[in-house]
């Protein structure tokens, strides 16, 4: 590291806070069908043209635009990801990062106090929040094409009952039911939840297809013999016991044979690489009681001591940042 990108990690707030501006003020939305000048933009947009120029011009700087003479247009990434019309739109997630914003503020009052700084409810108390959430975490998987990737990662021809455990907005059973016609999926989350999985059912026709079963996975039993159990992006927000005893719960409701995948970030046994993990698991004691990001040894042990065998780690290709870890029964 050099002095150039130390400052550049210091500053990265004030990049993240553009694209965040950008995208709750419909700038990209404002230039989808032609390139337009920055008074054309503020007009459209209701805003003020000079400040409005003077984002533009910012938001070509970070290669989110293109600029022509006094025109700005959308460029090939920002066409792809940031407009609404997009099937890979990934605003949502963006949204997201932006109500974070009060909690990476108070990032030393966690450290000094070891404590979240938002209530550790999983985004349930209010129906506003918990679709902000949901909804996020469905614009990310489909825009970095999580739901091929895990499709192709895994042997899929001998499953025909998968459960998903926390599946949230049911992006990845949507897709894999797509794929494969003989797979039948059942979902378990918190009924706050499911009021927003139903829907995305709905839209996506899979009822016949897709059962939704109301529980807390950290209490309540799980109905079902399953040939593969998905746990993605799970265990980040747990602390150590409660993973463990989550996952020789789920490992009773595997077939003889069956798997249990986890998918999450995977470190190694520094706690250091990779380093979106490592920070990551910064977010979670900022807004969990006792989250944060494992290593395969940690959740091998888990699996092993869940009498699994043959626990292996599977690493995802760019731009995932996740990695697999496969237990059998």
């Amino acid at each position: 590291m050099d002095f150039t990108e130390l400052m550049r990690l210091a500053s990265g707030h004030v990049e993240a806070r553009l694209t965040q501006t950008a995208l709750e003020l419909a700038i990209f939305d404002a230039l989808e069908d032609s390139a337009a000048t920055a008074e054309v933009v503020a007009k459209r947009l209701k805003l003020e043209p000079k400040a409005t120029e003077l984002l533009l011009n910012a938001l070509t700087a970070l290669e989110l635009l293109h600029k022509g003479k006094e025109h700005f247009s959308l460029n090939e990434i920002a066409a792809k990801y940031l407009l609404k019309s997009s099937p890979q739109y990934v605003g949502a997630m963006i949204r997201f990062e932006s109500e974070l914003w009060a909690c990476w503020e108070k990032l030393p009052e966690a450290i000094r106090s070891g404590q979240p700084v938002r209530p550790p409810n999983m985004y349930q108390e209010e129906p506003t929040e918990t679709e902000i959430f949901i909804k996020a975490m469905d614009s990310l998987v489909k825009a970095r094409g999580d739901g091929e990737v895990i499709a192709n990662a895994i042997d899929w021809s001998e499953v025909t009952e998968v459960l998903d455990v926390g599946s949230g907005p049911a992006t990845y059973p949507i897709m894999l039911c797509q794929r494969f016609p003989n797979l039948h999926a059942k979902i378990f989350d918190l009924p706050g939840t499911l009021v927003l999985t139903r829907s995305f059912v709905r839209r996506a026709g899979m009822q016949d297809r897709i059962e939704l079963i109301a529980g807390d996975y950290r209490k309540d039993p799980i109905p079902g013999s399953y040939d593969l159990v998905f746990l993605s992006n799970i265990i980040h927000g747990e602390g150590e016991h409660d993973n463990a005893a989550l996952v020789h719960k789920l490992a009773s409701n595997l077939k003889l044979g069956g798997r249990l995948v986890v998918k999450d970030h995977i470190l190694d046994d520094s706690r250091t690489t990779p380093p979106v993990g490592a920070i990551f698991s910064l977010l979670m004691l900022l807004t969990t009681e006792s989250g944060r990001c494992y290593s395969f040894s940690e959740i091998k042990s888990w699996m092993e001591h869940a009498s699994l065998s043959r626990v292996q780690r599977i690493d995802l290709p760019a731009p995932l940042t996740s990695s697999l870890v496969i237990g059998v029964r």
